[in-house]
């Protein structure tokens, strides 16, 4: 990347983080969330001997920043439950293992991930209960992400892009799409309407298929998919689905567009070889550039599984000791001083085996379970509202967890993305959800439940009521 670019990353990103000190608690909250697509490292950056200094005010400092501005609110209110608490153990264990890893500087980072997607949940759970995010504020985001993407890709050499000059922030196209689709999800389930909204979310989508995240794109389709559901109860006790044709035949319309998009306007775009190999039945996901160098690494780490003894498998060999691996593994690419031990096995579930062992994949799964029992409990209770947008997340962040690096990604656009909708799935009143505005538009006089305002004011305590 180009000097000039890493100059303009660097002015946005300490000018976002004196937003954070000094501007209201609002648009600190928007200064957070834009500061997380700004990723400052520079292609010689030797991850596993040294720590980046923008990096870690991102990640350290950024959060207690403003827990501290919040008054330590998120704190105060904290209610251990049993994600709380499996989540907290992962953290600790993660520490515990750093010792027999290898790696101490790359361990103490993962760790710093860990607690930092701890206390950003926290701070965005009071951030949507104090008024600080509402939906207004997140469609206001979403163009102001997207501004950045056209910034970075077309007025400054596209350095973040990678070798494929993708479109994205000054962040990974990955995280950069997965933040979008977390966003798609929160909007498509908040409940409301508009020229406006509807527009930010075409917006959004565009993006996702302009970044060319395959698997991104996937969980988009997943998203849609589920959106086309209504959620209903006549007992009160158990979820009744519903389908709505008219929204499938939305999301099949806009599918569709994007693939004549794509095959008219990007024939080099990822997403458009994802469906090129998806139509010929002569070829498979090994086909697909990246895939089939995943695929290697996972039956290396599956072969050197097979080959440890039972107290091996059992604790694992340490926190970020699979950036050993990746160095005998392809010594042409990764060497001891500059393999990033958080960001080299391309799969947080078979890392977790490898580095972790029974108990640590075994800490991660559960809370994943606990987490979706959770949200799912809550959509039974709620009979849909917007717990539904962490059903809508959800692909997104278990295909994350199978192919990508998405435990490094804590204060990174995806980590984020993540936390704003969960934050927003758990916090929020189900009277804003996508199902209940629909109930209720069927009740009222026609053009009464019309969106007038695109930013809707603050109401401390809810979402802007649309």
């Amino acid at each position: 990347m180009s000097d000039e670019a890493l100059l303009v990353a660097r002015v946005l990103f300490w000018a976002l983080a004196a937003g954070l000190a000094l501007l209201p608690m609002r648009w600190a909250t928007v200064c957070l969330i834009l500061a997380s697509h700004i990723d400052i490292t520079s292609l010689t950056f030797a991850s596993a001997t040294s720590v980046g200094f923008e990096n870690t005010v991102r990640i350290a400092v950024l959060p207690l920043l403003f827990l501290a501005r919040s008054h330590f609110l998120p704190l105060q209110t904290l209610q251990w439950r049993l994600p709380e608490k499996l989540w907290a153990a992962l953290t600790i264990y993660a520490a515990i293992a750093g010792f027999w890893g290898g790696f101490p500087l790359s361990a103490a980072k993962l760790v710093a991930y860990l607690a930092a997607y701890f206390v950003l949940y926290l701070a965005f759970c009071s951030a949507w209960t104090e008024g600080w995010l509402d939906i207004g504020v997140m469609r206001l985001v979403s163009w102001l992400v997207v501004g950045l993407a056209i910034l970075q890709t077309y007025g400054l050499g596209n350095g973040w892009g990678g070798p494929e000059l993708r479109f994205t922030s000054f962040t990974s196209p990955q995280y950069f799409a997965a933040f979008l689709v977390a966003v798609l999800a929160i909007l498509v389930f908040s409940g409301s309407r508009g020229l406006f909204h509807y527009a930010t979310c075409g917006v959004i989508l565009g993006s996702i298929v302009i970044c060319g995240s395959r698997y991104v794109f996937v969980s988009a389709i997943l998203l849609l998919i589920i959106a086309s559901f209504r959620v209903g109860s006549e007992t009160g006790e158990s979820i009744q689905l519903r389908v709505s044709f008219r929204k499938i035949l939305l999301a099949l319309g806009l599918t569709a567009a994007c693939i004549v998009v794509l095959i008219s306007y990007a024939p080099e775009n990822r997403i458009d070889r994802l469906l090129t190999v998806a139509s010929d039945e002569d070829k498979t996901v090994a086909d697909l550039d990246t895939c089939g160098w995943r695929l290697t690494i996972y039956s290396e780490i599956l072969n050197r599984l097979e080959s440890r003894t039972p107290l091996q498998l059992f604790f694992g060999s340490g926190s970020c000791s699979g950036a050993a691996l990746m160095v005998e593994f392809d010594p042409k690419n990764h060497n001891l001083q500059d393999i990033d031990g958080n960001r080299s096995l391309h799969s947080e579930f078979l890392r977790a085996l490898y580095e972790w062992g029974i108990p640590g994949l075994a800490l991660l799964v559960m809370f994943l379970a606990a987490t979706t029992v959770g949200f799912v409990r809550k959509v039974s209770a709620q009979h849909g509202g917007p717990a539904l947008a962490f059903v809508g997340v959800l692909p997104s962040i278990l295909i994350g967890l199978a192919i990508e690096n998405v435990l490094a990604g804590a204060v990174s656009a995806a980590g984020v993305g993540i936390l704003l909708a969960m934050s927003f799935a758990w916090q929020m009143d189900p009277e804003y959800s996508c199902e209940f505005a629909e109930q209720e538009l069927d009740q009222q006089p026609e053009g009464f439940a019309s969106d007038t305002s695109a930013f809707s004011p603050n109401v401390s305590g809810q979402m802007c009521q649309e």
